[in-house]
C-alpha cells in the first residue's frame, strides 16, 4: 500500500528550470533549494526557517543561508521583511526567477522556418518521389519541422540520403534524422546506433 502511495507522491518541478538551471549560474545545491522554495510558495510566501529547508538534504543551515543569499544576489529571489501583528516576518517571491526563465525560454526557442523554404521542401520531396505526398506524409514532415525542430535543409538532406539508397519511405527518413541530429548533415546510415549510456558514446551492434 505504501509503495503505491509513494509512487505518486510527486511535486511539480519547473521543466525549464530543470533543463536550464546551469544557464542561470546555479549549481545542484541552489537548484534543490529553489525547488523546495517553489513547493513551499504554493502554500505560503513566508520564508521558512533554514532548518526546515535543510531537512532531508546534506546541507547545513549555514549553507542554506548562503545559497539563499546567492539567489538574491543573482536576482532570482526577492525577500522582504514586513511587520505583521507586532512581529517581523520575512516573505519571499519568485517572480524574478520566473521572469528569467521566460526570457531564457524565448531566447532558446527554435526559429520558425521561412514559409517559402517549407513550401520548397514539400515541392522538392514530391518532385523527387514523382507523386503528390499523402496527408499522412504531409503531417509527418510537418511534425519534423514544428515539433522536432529540424530545419528544411536537414530534412532535405535526409530525404536525399534515403533516395540514394533507393528508399522513398519517410519512416527511413525519420530514422536518419533521429540518428544524425538537428544540426549535422545526414551521413550514410547502415544501422541504427545503440546508445552506450554509461560510456557516453554511440556504438553499433555487431
Amino acid at each position: 500500500m505504501f509503495e503505491e502511495y509513494i509512487r505518486y507522491m510527486n511535486i511539480p518541478v519547473n521543466k525549464v528550470l530543470l533543463d536550464c538551471y546551469s544557464e542561470l549560474d546555479l549549481d545542484e545545491s541552489s537548484f534543490v533549494v529553489l525547488v523546495k522554495l517553489m513547493d513551499i510558495h504554493q502554500r505560503s510566501s513566508q520564508l521558512p526557517e533554514f532548518s526546515h529547508l535543510s531537512k532531508g538534504t546534506t546541507m547545513s543551515e549555514s549553507q542554506i543561508a548562503g545559497l539563499i543569499q546567492g539567489l538574491i544576489q543573482k536576482e532570482l529571489l526577492e525577500v522582504e521583511t514586513i511587520r505583521e501583528e507586532g512581529k517581523y516576518i520575512e516573505r519571499f517571491n519568485l517572480e524574478p526567477l520566473y521572469g528569467k526563465l521566460s526570457r531564457l525560454m524565448e531566447s532558446t526557442a527554435p526559429e520558425k522556418a521561412d514559409p517559402s523554404e517549407i513550401r520548397s521542401l514539400f515541392e522538392y520531396v514530391e518532385g523527387l518521389y514523382g507523386r503528390v505526398i499523402s496527408p499522412n506524409e504531409f503531417e509527418r514532415i510537418n511534425s519534423w519541422l514544428e515539433d522536432s525542430g529540424y530545419s528544411p535543409q536537414t530534412i532535405r538532406d535526409a530525404v536525399d540520403l534515403a533516395y540514394q539508397n533507393q528508399i522513398t519511405s519517410l519512416q527511413y527518413v525519420e530514422r536518419i534524422l533521429n540518428q544524425t541530429g538537428r544540426d549535422e548533415p545526414a551521413d550514410k546510415v547502415d544501422r541504427m546506433p545503440v546508445r552506450s549510456w554509461l560510456e557516453g558514446e554511440d556504438v553499433f551492434d555487431q
